[in-house]
């Protein structure tokens, strides 16, 4: 009996260390010393991370500092703090040559070479909450240097300002989908995916007689692997 005991806590260890192995999760201090591009600020407040635009920004990049694996689940949960915040989650982001490091434009660049340089990568995009853009969300792949292996697109928006939401982003040999509270939107298949790559969260608004700037939290980040 107790060396059925003994076997039944070794297994159990090695099953909590094999999901916990599985399991990644980002907390909002390690995503606030995310590679940033553009101008833009982020806060930690309690359990989650506050990111939002400045006066001249044009978007804000919150860049992982590494590449995760091929084939992945994503979950976190966001909350929209402002009228004009788009939410946009690139993954699977790959640059040319090595990638060991991720390059991004000059603080100098042109909107032009800032869009050149964004076009140019390999990425999936996954782009929700655009009311503000006058658009619905959509989900493409992007192949540089201009055109989309997939553009899908909702028929209305799905998230409102204030209000938390679960996010599920999933990549499983050629499938790829996004959740919104356990709901599925995009389910997608891609014969020939990208392979592992960086995670890229943006944050982009609108501007015009009155300058509201884009602004959001986020939270519970999990990257699981199976």
């Amino acid at each position: 009996m107790r060396l059925q005991k003994v076997f039944v806590l070794i297994l159990s260890a090695m099953v909590f260390s094999c999901d916990k192995n599985n399991k990644e999760e980002i907390t909002p201090e390690e995503l606030a010393t995310w590679q940033t591009f553009d101008k833009g600020k982020s806060t930690v407040e309690d359990d989650m991370l506050i990111i939002e635009e400045i006066e001249g920004s044009d978007g804000y990049f919150l860049i992982s500092p590494k590449q995760f694996e091929t084939d992945f689940t994503l979950t976190y949960k966001v909350k929209a703090l402002s009228e004009s915040t788009v939410l946009i989650t690139l993954f699977s982001v790959l640059q040319e040559g090595d990638n060991s490091n991720f390059s991004v434009p000059a603080v100098s660049a042109t909107p032009q070479e800032v869009w050149d340089w964004r076009s140019g990568m390999k990425h999936y995009n996954v782009t929700i909450n655009n009311r503000s853009h006058g658009i619905t969300p959509f989900f493409f792949k992007n192949v540089p240097p201009r055109s989309r292996g997939f553009n899908e697109r909702l028929q209305q928006n799905i998230m409102e300002i204030g209000q938390w939401y679960d996010v599920e982003i999933g990549k499983k040999e050629n499938r790829l989908w996004f959740k919104l509270d356990g709901k599925l939107f995009f389910d997608v298949e891609d014969s020939d995916p990208y392979k592992k790559g960086r995670l890229i969260f943006r944050i982009s608004g609108t501007t015009g007689e009155k300058v509201i700037f884009a602004k959001a939290a986020f939270k519970n980040i999990v990257i699981s692997y199976k």
